[in-house]
């Protein structure tokens, strides 16, 4: 068992907090000397984690095929693709957007004044709204909210699927299918 892995034993067993030098030592059984020879403290493990997380979710929305004049259909492939990650990685999902801890929001955290700006999710997702909205004057502020409202609400609905295991195939795939071509462009146009 490597570093990372054993840190990401202990957070999903425990929680982030619950990770330390020591703790990651004994369950690899090195001594903590070895393990900062790799890394010189435990928020720098925590980061690689997150980063680890977050990149495949980058990676699962920047994905979707920008489809050529029909921002809509790649906001909804950016939806699904979003959600089937994450169902792809349920625990590390659910262990990341559940965690509060200042270390995890530090790289979860959407809904701040300025996310569009820093976070890729949410500049990908106002690109999208502006482009459903061609022509319209619409407040920055707003499309940025707006993205927000879609990223919290697509997380909200890829948690409750994750807890909803027994969900039959077909009604999940219900589910996504509706959200993404309903409800997540109707967010995009009605501002």
């Amino acid at each position: 068992m490597d570093i990372l892995a054993a840190a990401k034993e202990i957070a999903t067993e425990e929680g982030f907090e619950k990770i330390s030098i020591r703790r990651i030592a004994e369950k690899i059984e090195y001594t903590p000397s070895i393990v900062y020879h790799y890394f010189s403290n435990k928020d720098e493990i925590i980061g690689f984690l997150m980063q680890s997380g977050y990149k495949k979710l980058i990676e699962a929305i920047s994905s979707a095929q920008r489809i050529p004049n029909d921002p809509e259909d790649t906001l909804r492939a950016m939806t699904k693709n979003y959600i089937q990650t994450a169902l792809a990685i349920p625990e590390e999902f659910a262990l990341v957007h559940m965690d509060s801890s200042p270390r995890v929001t530090a790289h979860t955290s959407i809904l701040f004044n300025g996310a569009s700006m820093e976070k890729p999710a949410i500049r990908l997702l106002s690109q999208c709204i502006r482009e459903i909205n061609p022509g319209r004057i619409i407040d920055e502020q707003e499309i940025e909210l707006t993205a927000q409202s879609i990223a919290s609400a697509t997380m909200g609905l890829a948690l409750k699927l994750i807890v909803e295991q027994r969900l039959e195939k077909k009604q999940q795939d219900k589910v996504i299918s509706y959200f993404s071509e309903k409800i997540v462009v109707r967010m995009a146009k009605n501002i």
